[in-house]
């Protein structure tokens, strides 16, 4: 299971870069925690160069680290760390039921063992990670828990990239695609 450190959204919340790579454009947005409200701290977006990404998948991860860094440069972010986005066409996400009095090492344990009935491909193959939702509104003793997995190649070419722009990837969100359609990553 893919493990990335969680966005702490407390009260010590620093300055985190969110990242959506497309195939047409990178955009980044720079949010800080203000007074009990977030507040744009920067802004930037950059045309995706030509030929680097193809069907979804990140061909030249030193280009696209490029076309960030650039973003990164004009926007002025003060962050190194960043949110990375990956499409809801490269992502599978499914809200599953858990027993409510599970602790948190016997959940993920659950959640490790019960991956494979809800992605449809090989295991080792894909990067997983599950978030607790909350109590579960059908069922009082069970919890919903939204579990997300996209392959480990498309999560792999994103860290490249971000790092070759000299960038940390500190956590991971699903972005819903355009089509409502499920497609296979």
């Amino acid at each position: 299971m893919l493990k990335l450190p969680k966005i702490s959204l407390g009260p010590r919340f620093r300055p985190l870069i969110g990242l959506d790579i497309t195939t047409s454009s990178i955009k980044l947005i720079e949010l800080a925690l203000s007074g009990g409200q977030y507040r744009v701290e920067a802004y930037a977006a950059e045309p995706t160069p030509h030929n680097a990404i193809n069907e979804k998948a990140i061909v030249d991860a030193n280009a696209v680290g490029e076309a960030i860094r650039r973003a990164v440069k004009r926007s002025g972010v003060r962050s190194k760390e960043c949110a990375v986005a990956i499409s809801g066409d490269a992502a599978i996400t499914k809200a599953v039921q858990m027993p409510r009095n599970l602790s948190d090492a016997d959940l993920e344990q659950q959640i490790e063992m019960q991956a494979d009935q809800y992605i449809p491909f090989p295991m080792e193959e894909v990067s997983y990670d599950f978030q607790v939702l909350g109590a579960s509104e059908k069922d009082p003793d069970m919890r919903d828990v939204l579990l997300v997995a996209s392959r480990s190649e498309n999560v792999e070419q994103r860290v490249a990239a971000v790092t070759a722009a000299g960038l940390t990837p500190s956590s991971w969100t699903s972005r819903p695609s355009r089509s409502r359609t499920p497609a296979a990553c």
